[in-house]
């Protein structure tokens, strides 16, 4: 084990890892900020969202969606979300099947600035893996979907309304709460093990 056991080292390079991690997603978060214009309503903490509701324009998007593809919990969707409406980015609108549900897409406005954003996000992705072979780069986002997989794995992050929420079929509203996309399915019934909440974080 590269890292050493759990007897001895030292904290730092016990946490060089998840501190390696969290220095590149800020350097990425201020890259965002620095390439967005000022009089840009974009930031880049909504950037990644403006493009994921792009990217899925043709399917219903719910808070739920967010919270599962950005790996967040549901107040900073909720935050996130309400500040891109009011600067006018997202519209969020009730369903027939659900009053406490809505769906989120972007607004005329967002969907003018979406061509820049790809090129902008292009541009990144391509300065992220400069110098890395293609294979390189698949080992590296594979290992990255493993160790998301380690810390779901805990049970204490992510993933609380797979499988334990009391879902109900499309078009009953019951058990479900504003942001949960409809179930297609019924899931098993009973309460979820209840866990200590979660401090917000950035996109």
């Amino acid at each position: 084990m590269v890292i050493g056991n759990a007897d001895g080292g030292h904290a730092q390079t016990w946490l060089k890892p998840s501190l390696e991690i969290r220095a590149v997603h800020h350097l990425i978060a201020r890259y965002w900020n620095v390439v967005t214009p000022p009089e840009s309503t974009g930031s880049g903490t909504n950037m990644p969202i403006i493009l994921y509701l792009h990217d899925h324009r043709n399917e219903d998007v719910f808070q739920y969606d967010i919270e599962r593809a950005f790996s967040i919990t549901r107040s900073t969707a909720s935050r996130v979300l309400a500040l891109m409406e009011k600067k006018g980015l997202i519209t969020r609108t009730g369903v027939q099947w659900d009053a406490r549900v809505r769906k989120i897409e972007l607004t005329p406005a967002a969907g003018g600035i979406v061509e820049e954003l790809q090129r902008r996000s292009r541009q990144l992705e391509r300065t992220l893996f400069e110098g890395f072979s293609d294979d390189e780069q698949r080992r590296f986002l594979t290992d990255l979907e493993r160790m998301k997989a380690n810390l779901y794995a805990t049970g204490l992050v992510g993933r609380e309304t797979s499988g334990c929420a009391s879902a109900q079929p499309q078009g009953d509203s019951k058990g479900r709460e504003d942001g949960d996309r409809a179930p297609t399915h019924v899931a098993p019934a009973g309460p979820c093990p209840q866990r200590p909440s979660e401090p917000d974080e950035a996109v």
